[in-house]
């Protein structure tokens, strides 16, 4: 019996290779009303491509980020994060994070719970795990991977502008040394049309590039890294629940 033929991608997830995956299919419309520094809420559909084209791409979480607060000298960014992982156990994570109205949206102070929802649908709670931080004045340089969604949308594109800051990873890890920078204009078709999608790129230690997608009205439509994506999607949500029942019940089915 022959082989499937797998094609390798070959190289790092943008936009139009998320096209040709069949991963993005449209680009959501972005309300007339919308304000990155006003309120809120974004759902983002997490997406892993395994190497090939033809199989073992997946969507594996989701992610919801609520901004409330639109003025004044810091804001609440509300997180909530599953990630269907092996075995058919869900990762949650829920956070409350009070962010400075900074460029970076450094965090004041959090609130972080994280759960394991095994392949029964209960709580592990010898998994389970409470963080609580409250940061110092002085730090202002600090950026958190998910506050850095909100910050981007209110960066302007400008190629001249760059942002330097040390990254706190998941308000866990601190990794140094990074930056953020705009790097230009790559359009993409959709229905026959070239949108415009504004890039900005991070680099830094201890993790691979992430490249930040706007449009034109400064919303985050898309997040890559390396094999990874977060795409938005008012659907994400429904579809995680999917999945994770369905992994529970191949789970169950090979348990037998």
């Amino acid at each position: 019996m022959a082989k499937k033929q797998r094609t390798i991608v070959g190289s790092p997830l943008t936009p139009a290779l998320l096209k040709e995956l069949d991963a993005l299919n449209n680009l959501p419309f972005t309300p007339g009303d919308f304000k990155p520094d006003g309120n809120w809420v974004s759902t983002y559909r997490i997406w892993t491509c395994h190497g090939y084209r033809e199989s073992g791409n997946q969507n594996v979480g989701s992610l919801r980020i609520e901004r409330t607060g639109s003025s004044g000298e810091t804001f609440m960014l509300n997180v909530h994060q599953e990630v269907v992982q092996t075995d058919a156990i869900t990762h949650i994570i829920d956070g409350t994070i009070k962010c400075r109205n900074n460029k970076l949206a450094s965090p004041a102070e959090w609130k972080l719970s994280s759960q394991f929802e095994g392949p029964d649908g209960k709580i592990i709670s010898a998994l389970s795990s409470d963080n609580h931080g409250v940061a110092t004045e002085s730090v202002t340089s600090t950026a958190v991977d998910w506050c850095l969604f909100e910050a981007v949308q209110r960066l302007v594109f400008d190629k001249q502008s760059s942002l330097r800051f040390d990254l706190l990873e998941g308000m866990y890890l601190s990794k140094l040394q990074h930056r953020l920078q705009y790097r230009g204009i790559h359009p993409i078709k959709m229905d026959g049309q070239d949108i415009p999608l504004h890039c900005f790129v991070q680099l830094g230690s201890g993790i691979l590039p992430y490249e930040y997608w706007l449009d034109d009205r400064h919303r985050l439509l898309v997040v890559t890294s390396m094999n990874k994506a977060y795409i938005l999607d008012d659907k994400a949500e429904q579809i995680i629940k999917r999945e994770a029942e369905e992994a529970r019940k191949s789970y169950q089915r090979k348990r037998k």
